[in-house]
């Protein structure tokens, strides 16, 4: 086994099936064809495929990268900056944000903030805590066009204009992107200190070990020749074809257990994580999830349940557990995988070194996910139902500024400080809900979809609200804020086989801050408040035309008060 990386199993009756899919791979050379970039391994057109395989070079290729990276760390350190806070969505965020969780940042180093979402509350907390004189922005987007990464480009490059002056406000931000994107212009335009030009040949949620996720690692002061070496080493082991066991080449091992489970119908890969290495879960929900959910298929990743007894899992579940020791971690009471499979359950243990093992942990999901998307005849480098969102979210911005305002849902009735939208049943938000996650069907999920401000208050509410329904449902329950999972597990939620229907919960920002029309300019027609309302309203009507069903809970008074009550009269 690579590294300090350690892989167990107990399957049960997954076992033959994956032994024999494992069999078949060797015979047909998918890990050599993988390699050379055989494209038909997934279909047989290369489109969004041959030129998407960057990913398994990075390893080695970035290493050549430090010495820039470097330099400019040196740099930023040197002329002041004590604080960092990185602009981006799904792939470019993700990424960055495990570095942040499970990496403290060293002395003279940066402290590190992601920044992904759309709701006013949130980007103001973030702008109060910053001394803007000290702080670099990071804007990262793979198009170079990403809605969200520009809105909040355009507002922090007014903030910091009016500290610096406009001249020298572009000193203070840096770009990662492709070459030859908007970004990249835009960037030249406003005289950034530093443009970093990524390989075009890597999609974003493979994009970990590159500069999307490995600057704002250096920024913390983490070691990135020991995180690409310990990727390198889980690369080379995902080379080897002579013997499908585990211990010869675990990505493949890996990628087989998903891709066998799912098509066995346990498509609900239920994730157990080490506190120690914090959101990884989050960052391995979107790559399994949008890469594999289309074509009415999908592995549905199910991040941040807590561990129930036997009885409130369905059939569907793989369980995945992923500690760095032997011993129990700290916050568990029992171990997951060994309750889970005395109670029938097929489960895999990852035991990593401790949270340097990351690289290796990033290279490992993202070769079992194309394993798993060969397994399943779908190619996990396309997001062919993630547009559709964004669409429909440009249209309701386009009534907006025809009309000032938003398209409008009805109320079916007020419960407290909650507005039900949608068809609901009952005349309570509890009855509501209720009724509605009911209507699961089997084999399915209910997904539920956050568009207001993360905060640790809400993110407990939230987590006892996925317990809640889970365990009165007996269904998987996933949580996801918005406008974040848009560019993750959205694509699932319209490309797989319709099994999920979703709770949607808005808010009345508390205030709200405008979208400047151009950085460096006053006008703004359009606000925060009015994109995160337009994505929710565009969203549903994505869901809905494809035959999704949507209920909407919009709460006027504190949103973790709220849900707390709501679970408490459940």
């Amino acid at each position: 086994m690579p590294g300090r990386i350690l892989l167990e199993s107990r399957l049960g009756p997954l076992t033959g099936a994956v032994d024999a899919a494992l069999a078949r791979m060797q015979a047909e050379d998918i890990v050599s064809r993988i390699w050379v970039g055989d494209h038909t391994v997934w279909k047989p057109e290369p489109k969004e495929i041959s030129n998407r395989l960057g990913w398994l070079k990075a390893p080695a290729a970035m290493k050549a990268q430090l010495d820039e990276i470097r330099v400019f760390v040196d740099d930023v350190r040197h002329s002041g900056f004590r604080h960092a806070v990185v602009l981006g969505m799904g792939g470019s965020s993700l990424a960055p944000d495990v570095f942040s969780r499970i990496f403290s940042p060293r002395d003279g180093f940066l402290n590190l903030i992601v920044l992904d979402t759309t709701h006013p509350e949130a980007i103001a907390r973030v702008r109060e805590a910053l001394d803007l004189s000290k702080t670099l922005f990071m804007v990262s987007t793979k198009s170079g066009g990403t809605v969200e990464t520009l809105s909040l480009f355009k507002y922090f490059f007014n903030e910091v204009s009016k500290v610096t002056g406009k001249e020298a406000a572009g000193s203070r931000f840096c770009a990662v992107t492709d070459p030859g994107s908007g970004l990249e212009k835009l960037a030249r335009s406003l005289a950034f200190r530093k443009i970093f030009q990524n390989d075009p040949n890597v999609g974003g949620r493979y994009s970990a070990l590159t500069f999307f996720g490995l600057v704002p690692g250096a920024l913390l002061g983490i070691d990135l020749q020991e995180i690409l070496d310990r990727a390198a080493t889980m690369a080379d082991a995902c080379r080897w074809e002579n013997g499908p066991g585990m211990d010869r080449n675990p990505g493949l091992w890996l990628g087989a257990v998903l891709g066998v489970a799912a098509l066995e119908g346990r498509d609900k890969v239920t994730f157990f994580v080490d506190p120690s290495l914090a959101n990884l879960g989050d960052w391995v929900e979107q790559l399994l999830a949008e890469s594999t959910g289309k074509e009415g298929k999908g592995i549905l990743p199910v991040v941040g349940e807590p561990l129930g007894e036997a009885a409130v899992y369905g059939s569907d579940r793989l369980m995945v557990t992923v500690s760095d020791q032997r011993s129990l971690p700290e916050g568990w009471k029992s171990d997951p995988a060994v309750l889970l499979h005395e109670a029938g359950f097929p489960t895999v243990s990852i035991t990593t070194g401790g949270p340097r093992d990351i690289g290796a942990l990033f290279f490992l999901w993202e070769f079992a996910t194309v394993v798993a998307g060969h397994l399943l005849g779908i190619n996990p480098f396309d997001q062919p139902n993630v547009e559709s969102a964004k669409v429909q979210a440009k249209k309701m911005l386009a009534a907006y500024q025809e009309s000032g305002r938003l398209p409008q849902l009805p109320t079916a009735f007020r419960w407290g400080d909650v507005s039900v939208m949608g068809d609901a049943a009952g005349s309570t938000a509890p009855e509501a809900l209720r009724r509605f996650a009911e209507t699961v069907p089997e084999g399915g999920y209910l997904g539920i979809h956050a568009y207001v401000a993360p905060s640790p208050e809400v993110d407990a509410a939230l987590h006892t609200l996925q317990k809640a329904l889970r365990d009165s449902t007996k269904r998987a329950v996933t949580v996801g804020y918005g406008p974040r999972f848009l560019h993750s597990t959205g694509q699932l939620h319209k490309g797989d086989a319709g099994k999920g229907i979703f709770v949607q919960i808005t808010d009345e920002p508390k205030r709200d801050l405008p979208i400047p029309d151009e950085a460096g300019r006053d006008e703004a027609s359009v606000s925060f408040g009015t994109l995160i309302a337009a994505q929710a309203l565009g969203d549903r009507e994505a869901l809905i035309a494809a035959g999704r069903k949507v209920l909407r809970f919009h709460i006027a008074g504190d949103v973790a008060e709220t849900l707390r009550t709501l679970v408490g009269a459940l």
